[in-house]
């Protein structure tokens, strides 16, 4: 499966299934840590994604200073 972060607004992170259209809603809580809103159907990926893509931000955030 297909995994893809469609849209990010502080404190949301919307990661899409491609093959299915499901959207998994994550919310990023002040430590960092993400807690899931919605179906549990392929979670695991869905959040390997989410946290993928935060650590992206993190290393682009510390080489732009």
């Amino acid at each position: 499966m297909r995994f893809e972060v469609v849209r990010h607004e502080h404190p949301n992170i919307l990661v899409m299934n491609r093959q299915t259209y499901e959207t998994y809603r994550f919310v990023v809580g002040d430590d960092g840590s993400l807690a899931q809103d919605g179906p549990r159907s392929d979670l695991y990926e869905a959040r390997r994604t989410a946290v993928a893509f935060l650590a992206r931000c993190a290393n682009a955030s510390a080489s732009g200073r």
